[in-house]
């Protein structure tokens, strides 16, 4: 994914975008975790298969609100791209002249693409939004039943029962997608379901349930309902599909990217994991006790030399910051035994007397059954070290730091609190 960002990158960099009056404007607020790390996010549109960028802007934990401007030749969707965290691509059907607001919450963060249901300013984003919630959450019941299809030793009678569920999943889709088309009130997603249709029955006629006098009154009934949107006209007038696209162009989904990253693919339970949110850090193992100071949770394991090199500097955190900052040290060591050796061979138990007291605490992902704990699978960690500093309220404030630049981090906000 990171190497295709890139690559994606490199693409939207070299194009360039011609300034128009009356241009479109997209005020972007972002939630605290996803703005926990400093970040471009892009925003960008393909038309007529030409890539453009249109604008991008800086976030980070102080900036979490901006606005962005374009211009299109028509309604049409353009895109924003975190360019390290939150999701990989919102969608936005603006026209210009549009004032639009885009809310992208903590429980976005992840997802490769996503529609974002928190708008305000664009009726035409709402019916976009609604329609493809609505597919997506066909298309799940769908895939679910195709999973079960593929069951080994299933009974003839139930091969039969989930076959007939599967094709009225099927036809409830299509039929879905021909009443949107058909009724739609804004023209980029009318156009686009319908041009959908067009393609599928076109190229491949024997792999869905469309009729020829269904798909000629769906295509009939967008000429007449959208007679000056510029794709429309391509579909009347052969000689402009140089310059706009056709019902078959149109239909391409540029965007190939899959609905839901496996970070929150649970396989063990076949479903899709609720992103945590805002706050759901603090009940991590029992951590919400502690608010109202500063956490720093640190994956690590006594097999991790890179984890264990940092744990001096993290024991001085704790000393040094005793009052303010609870340390949490989190083992994925399936091993009870191998874990506890390396607490005490490296001294990471909490030490309550002396002349520097502090507190660290030690906790196992795993229990003595070998099953990682729900709340830790859910952050779907697939190296260490992987650590998280908390603020007082619940926010991540930073993500994969060292212990000397924990050290630093916590002196800067200390200090920043006396100042206030």
């Amino acid at each position: 994914m990171k190497r295709l960002k890139t690559i994606f990158l490199g693409l939207i960099l070299t194009m360039s975008v011609n300034a128009q009056d009356g241009r479109f404007a997209i005020t972007l607020r972002v939630d605290s975790a996803i703005a926990s790390e400093s970040q471009k996010v892009y925003l960008y549109s393909q038309i007529e298969k030409q890539m453009h960028l249109h604008d991008s802007l800086n976030i980070d934990s102080v900036h979490r609100v901006g606005t962005l401007h374009g211009s299109v030749p028509y309604e049409y969707a353009v895109h924003l791209m975190f360019a390290r965290r939150g999701p990989g691509v919102v969608p936005v059907v603006v026209k210009n002249g549009d004032s639009i607001t885009v809310h992208v919450g903590d429980e976005d963060d992840g997802f490769r693409l996503r529609y974002p249901r928190n708008t305000e300013g664009s009726p035409a984003m709402h019916e976009y939004v609604n329609y493809y919630l609505t597919q997506d959450s066909l298309d799940h019941q769908r895939t679910k039943v195709w999973l079960q299809m593929q069951l080994v030793g299933l009974p003839e009678t139930k091969k039969d029962s989930l076959k007939t569920h599967y094709d009225v999943l099927v036809r409830e889709i299509e039929h879905s997608k021909e009443l949107f088309a058909m009724n739609a009130r804004y023209p980029y997603a009318a156009m686009g379901v319908g041009g959908s249709i067009y393609s599928n029955y076109k190229w491949s006629p024997t792999t869905h349930t469309y009729k020829e006098e269904v798909v000629d009154s769906i295509m009939n009934s967008l000429i007449q309902r959208f007679p000056d949107y510029p794709p429309i006209r391509a579909l009347v007038n052969d000689s402009t599909l140089g310059d706009y696209m056709s019902a078959e162009s149109f239909a391409t989904n540029t965007l190939l990217w899959k609905r839901y990253s496996s970070r929150f693919y649970d396989s063990e339970l076949d479903t899709i994991v609720r992103p945590l949110k805002v706050g759901d850090y603090f009940n991590i193992l029992g951590l919400n006790e502690y608010r109202g100071q500063y956490v720093y949770v640190d994956f690590w394991a006594s097999w991790c030399q890179p984890c264990l090199m940092q744990m001096p500097n993290i024991k001085q955190a704790a000393q040094m910051f005793s009052k303010d900052l609870m340390v949490h040290l989190i083992s994925i060591d399936k091993s009870g035994k191998e874990w506890w050796s390396a607490v005490k061979e490296h001294d990471l138990r909490n030490h309550l007397e002396g002349e520097q007291p502090y507190q660290i605490h030690n906790r196992r992902a795993y229990d003595e059954k070998g099953k990682m704990n729900a709340d830790v699978r859910s952050l779907g960690i697939k190296t260490i070290p992987h650590n998280y500093l908390i603020d007082r309220s619940g926010r991540i404030i930073a993500k994969n730091i060292s212990g000397a630049m924990l050290i630093d981090k916590m002196q800067q906000l200390l200090e920043k609190e006396k100042q206030q």
